[in-house]
C-alpha cells in the first residue's frame, strides 16, 4: 500500500521491493549493501548477528509471529495436547522449528509421541495425508489453504504460552550514521499500515493485485483483520520492538543450541530510530487501530 500510493516518494525515498528466497538471502543482501532494508524472521536475525553479520534491527513488521499449527477438518486440533501421537510437518525454517519446540516445552508435551519431520512441500504434505498437522505462517499456508478451498482448523502458539515475536526489519549498521533515511522508511510504512485499513473497498484491490494468489475480496478481508493481532497485540505500539522479548528468544535459541554465545544485543538492536519517529510524527501512527 505505501508503495502503490507513492508514499516512500513523498518521504524523498526511491524504493523497490524485491522477494527473497528466505531468511539467508535477506540477511546475505543486507549484509553487503548500505542501500538494503532487509525482513527476516527475529530468530534468523538474531542466528546471522551472532554469526558477525554487520546487520542491525530497528524496528518490528509483525510485533508476534504469524506461526501457527494447521490440520484438516477432520482432524482434532483444539489445544496443545492434541499434538501428541501425530506426525508434524514443516517447511525447514529455524524460526518454526523455535517455536515448534518452545511450544513443547512450556506445554509439557510427550515428544517422544510425535514424528516431527521437515519437508519442502509441508503443504502438499498435510493435503495428502502424510502429516496431520502442519506448522507454517497464517499469511503463507493459511493463504494457500483458503486459495485451494481446503477446510482447515488451526491453533495459534501465542494462545497456550509461546509469545514468539514476529519479524524484523534491519539494515547493515553502516546505515545508522546516518539514519534519516531509516526513519522516513518507518514513517511510510505506517502511512502504508493506515491506507490498508483505513478504505477496505480501495485497498482490497490493490492488495489482490500485489499478491500471487488468486483470493477473492471476502478471503482478503479475513486475512487483513487475522493479521491485526500480529501487528499490534496487548497495546504494543507499531513496529515496537520489545527488549523483554529479544531476550526472551535469544534464551530460546541458546537453550536449542542454535546459537552458542549470548549477543551484545546493545549492538544488535537499535531503538532511537523508532523513538525519534514517535517523538516526530506521534500522529500518524497514533491512528493505527490495534
Amino acid at each position: 500500500m505505501a508503495a502503490s500510493d507513492g508514499l516512500f516518494q513523498r518521504e524523498g525515498l526511491s524504493v523497490q521491493l524485491r522477494r527473497g528466497t528466505d531468511d539467508e538471502d535477506a540477511i546475505t543482501t543486507v549484509a553487503t549493501d548500505d542501500h538494503v532494508i532487509g525482513l527476516a524472521s527475529a530468530q534468523g536475525f538474531l542466528k546471522a548477528r551472532a554469526e558477525g553479520l554487520p546487520i542491525v534491527a530497528f524496528a518490528a513488521s509483525y510485533a508476534v509471529s504469524s506461526v501457527e499449527f494447521f490440520a484438516l477438518s477432520n482432524t482434532k486440533l483444539l489445544g496443545p495436547a492434541d499434538l501428541e501421537g501425530k506426525r508434524i510437518g514443516y517447511k525447514p525454517s529455524s524460526e518454526i522449528a523455535t517455536i515448534l519446540y518452545a511450544f513443547i516445552a512450556t506445554n509439557s508435551l510427550a515428544q517422544s509421541g510425535m514424528v516431527i519431520v521437515e519437508s519442502d512441500h509441508a503443504l502438499s504434505d498435510l493435503r495428502d495425508g502424510k502429516i496431520e498437522v502442519l506448522i507454517g505462517h497464517r499469511d503463507v499456508a493459511g493463504e494457500a489453504l483458503e486459495n485451494a478451498g481446503v477446510p482447515y482448523r488451526s491453533l495459534s502458539p501465542d494462545s497456550f504460552g509461546v509469545h514468539a515475536m514476529g519479524p524484523v526489519y534491519f539494515a547493515n549498521e553502516r546505515v545508522f550514521s546516518s539514519p534519516g533515511n531509516l526513519e522516513k522508511f518507518l514513517i511510510a510504512m505506517a502511512k502504508g499500515w493506515n491506507a490498508a485499513y483505513s478504505d477496505y473497498d480501495r485497498s482490497i484491490p490493490i492488495i489482490a493485485r500485489a499478491i500471487d494468489g488468486k483470493l477473492n475480496s471476502a478471503q482478503i478481508s479475513r486475512f487483513m483483520d487475522s493479521q491485526r493481532r500480529f501487528l499490534r497485540p496487548y497495546g504494543i505500539r507499531f513496529g515496537e520492538l520489545d527488549p523483554r522479548q529479544l531476550k526472551l528468544l535469544q534464551g530460546q535459541l541458546l537453550q536449542q543450541r542454535i546459537i552458542r554465545e549470548p549477543i551484545d544485543l546493545s549492538r544488535a538492536v537499535n531503538y532511537d530510530i523508532l523513538t525519534e519517529v514517535y517523538r516526530t510524527k506521534s500522529d500518524i501512527f497514533s491512528r493505527i487501530e490495534p
